[in-house]
């Protein structure tokens, strides 16, 4: 894709109004709470979002998958694909805008919003305790980003 059509689409994905304001709000945070203390906070504040969406009935991945990527879509998020690979889940979530926040110094705590998000429907959803969301991938220049659920 060309540099300058990604940079114009990655920017829309934050309305120019917060940018600034989010991106001293991410500042701030690690600059009270260290990178670490950052990410829980993030963690805490993506769970708390969850909570607003109910899953509804989900029997199969499929439904899950489509659930999921429907609440990010209704929000303006991106979307969600999520893939069993044999010992855990494997979730993609494209075109989040936590980069065009925060900015790229973000990369290191800003997925953990997601990250919470992933854990709490996972857990509405009756999933144990030794079952945990980790973030596999940093977040891309596309806003894209791969998390592992599983023990």
């Amino acid at each position: 894709m060309n540099e300058a059509a990604l940079q114009y689409l990655t920017e829309r994905h934050c309305s120019t109004q917060w940018r600034d304001f989010l991106g001293v709000l991410g500042e701030e945070l690690v600059g009270q709470l260290n990178e670490a203390g950052a990410r829980e906070f993030m963690a805490r504040m993506g769970a708390r979002f969850a909570q607003r969406f109910d899953l509804g009935p989900c029997s199969s991945l499929a439904e899950l998958e489509r659930a999921i990527a429907q609440i990010w879509l209704d929000v303006d998020w991106g979307w969600t694909g999520i893939e069993d690979n044999g010992d855990a889940l494997v979730i993609r979530h494209h075109c989040a805008p936590l980069r065009t926040a925060f900015g790229e110094s973000s990369d290191a705590w800003s997925g953990a919003f997601l990250q919470g998000a992933y854990q709490h429907w996972f857990r509405m959803l009756g999933s144990s305790d030794t079952l945990q969301v980790s973030q596999q991938s940093a977040v891309d220049a596309t806003g894209s980003v791969e998390f592992r659920f599983g023990r």
